[in-house]
């Protein structure tokens, strides 16, 4: 009996020799207390509404600092479970502290009204549900292209501020026209 266990033993170790490993490559972000890759998270309303979801290619978690550095950050927002907005970014720190986010790196905002924002950087305050920059900026809007540096807006592209703006491609509408 003992004889049949040995040779049953030695075959499964034969055979299991030849496994592949998928390697992963070295993190982007050293101290982290947890680190993920390809994660989502959503949020529901009480009223169980679709409220937002954050999806990233790797999130660095840091709770003593109280912070989340998310790589490959997309984030979807709704309101009554419909889309509003979609933000995405290479780089995106959360300060759960002071409920803000910044975004580096092909900063991107897309509006339910088609209305796009790019930018290098972007601030997201997300108590006050405004957006800010000082960096270089280009916001398309039904037509017109607006270029220059330093951004003041709502989180809807709906009221904006460009503070030294450069250039202006009127076409469609007056995307600064009274509603």
């Amino acid at each position: 009996m003992w004889k049949h266990f040995l040779l049953l033993l030695f075959f499964v170790f034969i055979s299991c020799n030849e496994k592949k490993y998928l390697r992963i490559e070295e993190e982007k972000e050293s101290g982290s207390m947890v680190s993920m890759r390809d994660f989502s998270r959503v949020s529901y309303s009480k009223e169980g509404d679709l409220e937002w979801k954050l999806m990233g290619e790797e999130s660095y978690i840091y709770p003593t600092e109280n912070k989340t550095i998310v790589y490959g950050f997309e984030f979807y927002q709704y309101e009554n479970g419909k889309y509003k907005s979609y933000l995405t970014g290479n780089r995106g720190e959360i300060d759960h502290s002071s409920k803000s986010v910044t975004l580096e790196g092909d900063v991107k905002l897309r509006t339910e009204e088609g209305r796009t924002l790019q930018s290098e950087l972007l601030n997201y305050n997300l108590d006050e549900k405004t957006l800010s920059t000082d960096s270089e900026v280009v916001i398309y809007s039904d037509g017109t292209t607006i270029r220059g540096k330093g951004l003041r807006a709502d989180k809807g592209l709906n009221k904006y501020t460009i503070i030294k703006p450069s250039a202006i491609t009127v076409g469609g509408t007056n995307p600064l026209k009274e509603k």
